[in-house]
């Protein structure tokens, strides 16, 4: 005598195979595990054949096939699972690399931030793109300017606590300078100039030295790149300020600028 598989309503399934309701109901309207039978009322029961199948769809889903995926294999249960194994293998290892990519911007990114306190959603953006695609802007900018400038620029082979500190510093100021300019702050208020300042002495900093080392291509170079007719890519260098702080910081910066000339030519007098 053949024993006739047991009956599980949808509720006792779920609880069977720790697996929600919901989610047997998902699978069902997929395609992927369908009731074995239904009674009058439309309630869905299952079997111990359909233990085994759901048995699959998990195992296949905890080795990170997509539900589609998924679908595929089981209407074609003779498809070599080894073949597929090992392409899903390569799969999940880039997608490993990509993960520890992610990770490590965060981390990255956190660190840089830390005691910044609240930061602008669009600006936190801005920042973790450029993390993300540091690599293409220092190859984009290396055929444009010296080596030695583009190196300055992203703190190459500084030491790592060094760098960010400095990373920490400069991000702080840019924060200063549109929270300032989202007040309503005037360009020539002293508090503005003040954090202009900041900026100036950093980039003076980081900068200073190489510029000054560099010979007159060298420095034409690095000024070709204020050339309207050259096309940056604004994907690969989103601007973090939007048009009318550039416009705002501008008149700071010139103003900055106009002092320390005029400072120079009185020490020259003198």
């Amino acid at each position: 005598m053949v024993e006739k598989d047991s009956l599980y309503a949808i509720g006792v399934f779920a609880k069977l195979t720790a697996v929600t309701e919901r989610t047997l109901r998902y699978y069902d309207r997929k395609g992927l595990l369908k009731p074995s039978s239904r009674n009058a009322h439309g309630h869905r029961f299952y079997t111990d054949r359909d233990l085994i199948q759901l048995q699959k769809i998990l195992t296949l889903k905890y080795l990170d096939f997509s539900l589609e995926d998924i679908a595929a294999y089981l209407a074609r249960p003779e498809e070599d699972l080894q073949h597929s194994l090992a392409s899903q293998y390569e799969m999940l290892q880039t997608k490993q690399q990509h993960l520890e990519r992610v990770i490590e911007t965060i981390g990255r990114m956190q660190r840089i931030i830390q005691g910044a306190g609240k930061v602008d959603s669009d600006l936190l953006l801005v920042f973790i793109h450029n993390i993300q695609h540091e690599e293409h802007q220092k190859q984009w900018l290396s055929k444009q300017m010296p080596p030695s400038f583009v190196d300055a620029i992203f703190m190459e082979g500084m030491d790592p606590e060094n760098r960010l500190d400095m990373e920490r510093k400069i991000t702080a100021i840019v924060i200063e300078l549109k929270e300032h300019y989202k007040q309503g702050k005037q360009p020539l208020d002293e508090e503005v100039l003040a954090s202009g300042r900041k900026m100036v002495s950093l980039l003076e900093e980081m900068l200073g030295p190489i510029i000054r080392g560099l010979n007159e291509e060298e420095l034409a170079q690095i000024e070709g790149l204020d050339d309207p007719s050259l096309s940056i890519d604004p994907i690969l260098f989103p601007n973090v300020f939007t048009k009318e702080e550039e416009t705002f910081l501008t008149v700071v910066f010139e103003h900055l600028e106009a002092l320390k000339t005029m400072k120079e030519g009185k020490s020259n007098e003198d």
